[in-house]
């Protein structure tokens, strides 16, 4: 008799899980195939983006706008209305395997942070309470944690005192072209190996889009991102042209995804 963990109780519980057993029982796909169908649906439907449809495992909050002035009190300031992903599912299950409740909560923090700040919104320290269900004090203590991880974990407090740096997933794209593994990127951001590979993929598109000549606001909605994160994404590329090693990884990656790139478009940003 094969025993089920907590972990594997969740994920059959997840949207995930109940697509995979569609595509099995009705559509006679096997397992393999059928998880292929799902993660390309992840990957091709927009997923990571946040639209004005709550999903299950997501919640609607009113947070501070971002270009509301540092200073005076939160009720005083400008807010805004942003959807965050508190539960992503399967993945998070898998994260939770893993690293156990503490890393979970970690990267859960880290994609709150960064989904608050590409629909125009920073969440504080409270915020993230709040939406985690935890003390105050373990949030202050995992931000601690993260940031000496390496993490920039851009609360309203980060944002407004440094102003708004590199995003979590400007960072993970940076590790894969510094060829780390994604087994190793997963871990040190405490997502799936799935979601890591994901965002890879957007920034392959964003590129290859931006390369044929669209503009950032179609390369957005081509992707299903938001222009601010596509706008980082661009940014990095643009820095990577002096940077060789990491331009080669890019361009190796290209060429097997999309086969030879004319040499005359790799400059096109800074055309």
């Amino acid at each position: 008799m094969v025993q089920t963990t907590t972990s594997d109780r969740l994920v059959e519980k997840t949207p995930e899980a109940s697509f995979l057993h569609v595509l099995q029982a009705e559509f006679n796909l096997s397992l393999r195939e059928a998880r292929e169908v799902v993660s390309a649906a992840q990957e091709h439907l927009g997923l990571d983006r946040a639209t004005d449809q709550v999903r299950p495992g997501q919640v609607r909050l009113v947070v501070a706008s971002l270009r509301a002035p540092f200073g005076p009190p939160l009720c005083e300031t400008d807010r805004t209305t942003v959807t965050l992903t508190v539960d992503a599912g399967a993945e998070d299950a898998k994260v939770l395997a893993k690293e156990g409740r503490v890393g979970l909560r970690q990267g859960r923090i880290l994609r709150l942070v960064d989904e608050a700040l590409d629909q125009g919104g920073v969440l504080t320290e409270e915020d993230l309470a709040r939406v985690l269900q935890v003390t105050l004090r373990t949030i202050i203590r995992d931000i601690q944690t993260l940031k000496t991880a390496g993490h920039v974990v851009q609360t309203r407090g980060q944002v407004k005192g440094t102003g708004r740096g590199q995003t979590h997933k400007v960072r993970i794209i940076e590790l894969w072209l510094d060829r780390q593994g994604y087994d190793r990127i997963a871990l040190w951001a405490h997502h799936s190996v799935q979601s890591i590979k994901r965002y890879i993929a957007a920034f392959q598109r964003v590129v290859t889009l931006h390369r044929e000549g669209a503009a950032a606001t179609q390369i957005a909605f081509l992707v299903s991102l938001s222009e601010r994160l596509v706008g980082d994404y661009l940014a990095l590329y643009e820095r990577i042209q002096g940077e060789k090693e990491r331009l080669a990884k890019l361009e190796e990656e290209l060429v097997r995804v999309n086969g030879p790139v004319d040499l005359a478009k790799r400059g096109a940003l800074r055309a």
